[in-house]
């Protein structure tokens, strides 16, 4: 990625696995078999990752600031990084069992690793035990991120603040996450239990969707923390916010995209899930409401079936291209990357040069990245 990025995520890197290092002797003086080992699985998983949101609260620390950070602000942003990568650890770890992808950054789950080492030992019902592992190394994930903001080396008026901020998000994607687990369990003879509305969402409904359970995670809220850590003010904090809003949404249409026409060993697991899973996307919404009857019908066989193959994936793809769905859903995110560098102008065109180049690489990223 580009070198901004790429030379903050290993300074990130490094810290989780610091962190949870030291974390980990708390840990194991609870259980010497599961303290250390879900410390070290947790620092392996989130190593392996891009470290985009870790690198993110660095950049909204700079973008508000118009320098880069002295210590001991360095060292509270790369905490506050490796915070946000733990957090973002917790969501990949729950959200794998809850889509039963076995395979995640080209090695297997969390919860599958756990599977396999209770299965070399002869446990009982390895898949179970496994996933329940999962989710217990998934909240350890996400307490021991909290743990790390209310330490950062700086004011406890700060910390607060950064504290506070993260804790609304989360709420907020969990949420995001639940309505995104139902509209998964949606069926063609399904009732909304919930409310007397459809059970199928409206195109405005999948854009709120990816607003609040990518846009404001992934970019507003790491901006956000930078922005805490540099005490800026609310306006500023609003401009940021809103312009990782517009990039959350093309980072989801394009994550959409790619597991759809992704070269799979790029994209480090299986393309198709979203198919198999029915994840109700804008592509699957267009295309469904635009397919005709005999169409639609072979897509209704498709979509939910859990062993969806090649051949019906090719079958999908072909009919997004044929529409011109993918070339409209390309120009939506065109339009998202041109409307976050309009809110971000002022504050680029007073940011460090290095810092305002980091931005337009992430918008070009994010419109171009394979994986």
């Amino acid at each position: 990625m580009m070198e901004y990025f790429a030379s903050t995520r290993s300074g990130i890197a490094a810290t989780i696995h610091d962190v949870l290092g030291a974390y980990g002797e708390t840990y194991g003086a609870v259980s010497a078999d599961l303290g250390v080992d879900a410390a070290n699985r947790l620092a392996d998983f989130a190593s392996r990752g891009k470290m985009l949101r870790g690198s993110l609260v660095r950049l909204g620390y700079e973008l508000i600031t118009r320098h880069e950070a002295a210590e001991p602000d360095a060292t509270a942003i790369r905490l506050a990084g490796a915070a946000m990568e733990l957090f973002q650890s917790g969501l990949l770890v729950h959200d794998d069992i809850m889509d039963r992808d076995r395979v995640r950054r080209g090695y297997p789950t969390l919860h599958v690793g756990y599977e396999s080492t209770l299965e070399s030992g002869g446990y009982d019902d390895p898949p179970h035990y496994g996933e329940a592992l999962g989710i217990c190394a998934g909240d350890l994930a996400y307490f021991a991120a909290f743990q790390l903001l209310a330490e950062l080396p700086t004011s406890a008026a700060r910390a607060v603040r950064a504290t506070l901020i993260a804790a609304r998000e989360l709420c907020v994607v969990g949420i995001a996450q639940m309505q995104d687990v139902v509209n998964g369990a949606v069926r063609r003879d399904s009732a909304n239990p919930f409310r007397d509305a459809p059970t199928d969402p409206s195109e405005e409904d999948i854009l709120k969707l990816y607003r609040y359970k990518t846009g404001r995670y992934t970019f507003s809220l790491p901006l956000a923390l930078g922005c805490a850590l540099a005490s800026g003010g609310d306006a500023e904090r609003l401009t940021l916010e809103q312009a990782g809003e517009d990039l959350g949404v093309l980072f989801q249409l394009k994550d959409d995209e790619l597991g759809l026409f992704a070269d799979e060993a790029a994209l480090g697991k299986p393309v198709g899930a979203d198919i198999r899973e029915d994840k109700k996307t804008i592509f699957r919404h267009r295309l469904m409401s635009r397919a005709d009857g005999q169409t639609k019908a072979r897509l209704a066989t498709i979509f939910g079936r859990h062993d969806a193959g090649s051949a019906e994936a090719e079958f999908v793809r072909g009919e997004l291209e044929r529409l011109g769905i993918r070339a409209e859903l390309t120009a939506m995110m065109r339009s998202r990357a041109e409307a976050a560098l309009a809110r971000m102008k002022p504050l680029l065109d007073q940011a460090p040069v290095g810092t305002a180049q980091a931005f337009s690489q992430l918008v070009a990223y994010s419109l171009e990245r394979t994986s």
